[in-house]
C-alpha cells in the first residue's frame, strides 16, 4: 500500500488559518457588540472594509443600520473636501480634511494631503454633480458598440465603498433634449433624480427616479404646471432642490422642487437682485439658506481681471428679501492660478474657490474666503498633479452603507 506523503507546510498553514479563524470568532463573541461599533465607527473607510472581513459576526454587525448610521453621524462631524479627478478613462476619488474655522493656517505654507479612495471607469465624463449624503452622480457619454454616437448615462458612485450602478434610461416621446438634477430627502432618506424633457428648451415632461433606502427603485411622471427653461446647475438644501429658470413669459427666477412631495414652485426674482439668477451665477448653500455667487463682471469664475465677487443670500423666500455681500481677492498671479470657480460653502460659512475643473493648476490651491472675518485661507492640496480634470466639492460625508442591487 502506497503511503501518502504529508505536505507539512500546507498542513501547518491550514492549521494556523483554522485556528486563527476560530480564535477570531470566539474572541469576537466576548467583545460587546456596542463596543465593536463604537471602535470601528472611528476608523477610516478602508479600515471598515477590512473589518468586515474579520468574521461573519463582524460582517453582520458592520452592515447593520446601527453601525452605518453611527458612522454617518460621526462622518457628518468630520466633513471632507472631495476631489473627483479624471484621467485615462477613469474618475479617481480623493478626500482631504476640511479645515475648521479655528484652524490656524498660514496662507503661504498650509498644505494638506489628498487621500486616495476609489476609481471608476468612464468613457467621457460630461458632468459630476455635487455629492448627496455620500453618493456622487456622474453623467457620462458611454461608448456603445454599434452606435455612431455616445449614449448618455447617469451613474451613481459611492467613493467610500467602491459600489456603483447605472441608472435606468428614462424615455419620452415628446422631447428633443433632457436635463437632470440630483436631490436627497433627509426625512425619508431617499435619493431622487429629477429629469425633465424639453422641447425647444422648455420643459414638457418631468420624471422622478427614486432610490429608496430599502433598495427599491421606481420611476414616475410628475406634473409641473409651470412651463419653464432650466438654467445651469441646481443645489439641494434640506430636501428642496433649487435651480435657476426662465418661464415661457421670459420671467427669471428660482424653481423650487420639494424632493419629498415632488411638487414644484416658481419664485420670481426682481430688481435689484435679478443678477442672482443670471445663467452664469452659481447657486450655493450659505448656512442653510439659498445663495448665489458670481464675479463682479457677472462671470461664473474668478480671474486676474475679475478678482471681486458678489454673493446674494435669500433671507426670506416669501418676501423676496435678499442680502448682498462683496469680497475682493489678492492677485491670483501670486499663486500661479489663472482661473478659479466657486466650489461651494463650508458649514462655517467660508466660500470655497478652486481651479476650474478642466484646467487644474499645479500646485493645486483651495481658497477659503470668510465674509464675516474678511479673511482668506489658502491650502495647497498635495497629490493633485497630472490629472486631466479635477472637480472639487465641499462638506462631503463618508457613508459606508452598502447599496442594494437595484
Amino acid at each position: 500500500m502506497k503511503s501518502r506523503r504529508l505536505n507539512v507546510q500546507e498542513d501547518h498553514n491550514t492549521i494556523l488559518q483554522c485556528h486563527s479563524r476560530t480564535c477570531t470568532e470566539e474572541y469576537s463573541e466576548t467583545i460587546p457588540h456596542d463596543l465593536i461599533i463604537e471602535i470601528v465607527s472611528r476608523l477610516p473607510t478602508k479600515s471598515v472594509a477590512r473589518c468586515r472581513c474579520v468574521s461573519k459576526l463582524w460582517s453582520s454587525l458592520l452592515v447593520h443600520p446601527d453601525f452605518t448610521e453611527t458612522y454617518l453621524t460621526r462622518s457628518s462631524a468630520r466633513l471632507k473636501i472631495l476631489f473627483a479627478c479624471v484621467k485615462d478613462g477613469k474618475v479617481l476619488f480623493f478626500t482631504s480634511p476640511q479645515p475648521q474655522p479655528d484652524d490656524k493656517l498660514s496662507p503661504r505654507t498650509a498644505t494638506a494631503s489628498a487621500n486616495y479612495h476609489m476609481s471608476f471607469p468612464f468613457d467621457h465624463v460630461i458632468d459630476i454633480y455635487s455629492p448627496m449624503s455620500g453618493l456622487v452622480c456622474i453623467r457620462d457619454g458611454r461608448i456603445v458598440k454599434g452606435r455612431k454616437t455616445a449614449a448618455m448615462v447617469w451613474e451613481i458612485c459611492n467613493p467610500s465603498t467602491g459600489q456603483s450602478f447605472i441608472l435606468p434610461k428614462m424615455k419620452s416621446r415628446k422631447w428633443t433634449g433632457a436635463r437632470s438634477f440630483f436631490g436627497y430627502d433627509p426625512t425619508e432618506k431617499q435619493f431622487k433624480v429629477l429629469s425633465m424633457f424639453t422641447n425647444n428648451g422648455v420643459s414638457s415632461e418631468h420624471q422622478v427616479l427614486t432610490l429608496a433606502a430599502s433598495g427599491k427603485l421606481s420611476v414616475r411622471i410628475v406634473e409641473c404646471g409651470i412651463p419653464h427653461s432650466p438654467l445651469g446647475s441646481g443645489i439641494c438644501i434640506d430636501g428642496v432642490l433649487y435651480y435657476k429658470a426662465s418661464t415661457s413669459r421670459l420671467v427669471d427666477g428660482i424653481m423650487c422642487f420639494d424632493v419629498r412631495s415632488e411638487t414644484f414652485r416658481f419664485v420670481q426674482v426682481k430688481e435689484p437682485f435679478i443678477r442672482a439668477v443670471q445663467p452664469r451665477a452659481t447657486l450655493i448653500n450659505y448656512k442653510g439658506k439659498l445663495g448665489s455667487v458670481m464675479s463682479a463682471q457677472s462671470y461664473h469664475y474668478i480671474d486676474e481681471n475679475s478678482r471681486r465677487f458678489v454673493m446674494y443670500v435669500l433671507q426670506d423666500l416669501e418676501k423676496q428679501e435678499w442680502s448682498k455681500h462683496m469680497y475682493e481677492l489678492a492677485p491670483l498671479r501670486e499663486y500661479g492660478v489663472a482661473m478659479l470657480v466657486f466650489a461651494g460653502v463650508t458649514v462655517a460659512g467660508e466660500i470655497v474657490l478652486s481651479p476650474t475643473p478642466r484646467y487644474p493648476s499645479s500646485p493645486f490651491y483651495v481658497f477659503y474666503c470668510s465674509l464675516e472675518r474678511k479673511s482668506i485661507r489658502i491650502v495647497e492640496i498635495q497629490g493633485m498633479e497630472g490629472f486631466e480634470e479635477v472637480y472639487t466639492f465641499v462638506n462631503h460625508v463618508e457613508d459606508v452603507k452598502l447599496m442594494q442591487t437595484f
